[in-house]
């Protein structure tokens, strides 16, 4: 059965769940591939402004009989001083907020560093039918043993949309091993799983397709999401909800890149990740 035809059966039986008036959680396949994955759009560089030179005006002449005026330092602004001063503040106000988050998970900052942290949103827009986006994050970092949180917003007018991560990814991500963690947009279906893919093909669910009330659903909200990769151990929180801790005893891969991922079943969605960061355990 192809990909295209597994991620039908995914709506289907979302629908059909729907429409039976159950009240407990939709009994879904295991082992069930959301879709493949596609080939990389790049996204544009932001333009950046450069500022005119402004010249300095020539001082008018003095009179010679005209006594000089008392001379008066002003201070020149350092800026590099400014930017260090701002760059250290922003790094403290990141790691205080990294340190809230560990220890809410029973870690510690005392262990570990900042691998990666986002400076601004990344923003992923699908437009066709059961399209599959990925974009590395910048500088593209390898990861093994890490914590990686962020705010994720979805949108869409089709309705059925994924949010994710592929990590512990091969240098291609196209057709290299890798985990993937995606959570679905589907009303009544708030559903996320952790599947394992090789040459862009579905191989085996780590965690099983799992429904979870504290995802958010609605048009434009936002989910926060802490993925914690521990050798084979993954635990995910959603919401500051512990969703629980899977294994893939095979290590199938222990080190890799990461990169956001969106896929969408039609219409026009779009998966926005900001305040990411990344720590390494290790």
């Amino acid at each position: 059965m192809n990909k295209q035809k597994m991620s039908i059966l995914i709506v289907i039986a979302g629908m059909l769940w729907l429409l039976s008036g159950c009240t407990g959680a939709p009994a879904v396949p295991t082992e069930t591939p959301l879709a493949a994955l596609p080939s990389n759009t790049s996204l544009p560089p932001s333009a950046t402004t450069i500022p005119t030179n402004t010249s300095t005006p020539t001082p008018t002449e003095l009179p010679s009989e005209t006594p000089l005026p008392t001379a008066t330092l002003t201070a020149t602004p350092d800026r590099t001083a400014t930017a260090q001063f701002k760059a250290t503040s922003t790094a403290e106000v990141l790691l205080s907020e990294i340190s809230k988050e560990l220890e809410a998970v029973a870690l510690s900052c005392d262990s570990g560093y900042l691998l990666w942290a986002q400076d601004e949103p990344v923003y992923i827009d699908l437009i066709e039918w059961q399209q599959w986006l990925y974009d590395p994050l910048a500088g593209e970092p390898a990861a093994s043993d890490f914590v990686f949180k962020s705010d994720i917003t979805w949108e869409s007018t089709g309705g059925l949309v994924a949010c994710g991560l592929i990590f512990r990814s091969e240098d291609n991500i196209e057709v290299g091993k890798q985990y993937l963690y995606v959570m679905t947009r589907l009303s009544g279906f708030p559903a996320w799983d952790i599947t394992y893919y090789q040459y862009g093909d579905f191989q085996k669910s780590i965690s099983d397709v799992r429904t979870n009330s504290a995802i958010k659903q609605e048009q434009g909200s936002t989910n926060k999401v802490l993925l914690i990769a521990e050798g084979e151990k993954f635990t995910v929180y959603i919401n500051d909800v512990r969703a629980g801790s899977f294994y893939d005893y095979s290590k199938s891969m222990l080190e890799g890149l990461l990169a956001f991922t969106a896929w969408q079943e039609s219409g026009e969605s779009t998966c926005t990740f900001a305040n990411t960061w990344v720590w390494a355990l290790k």
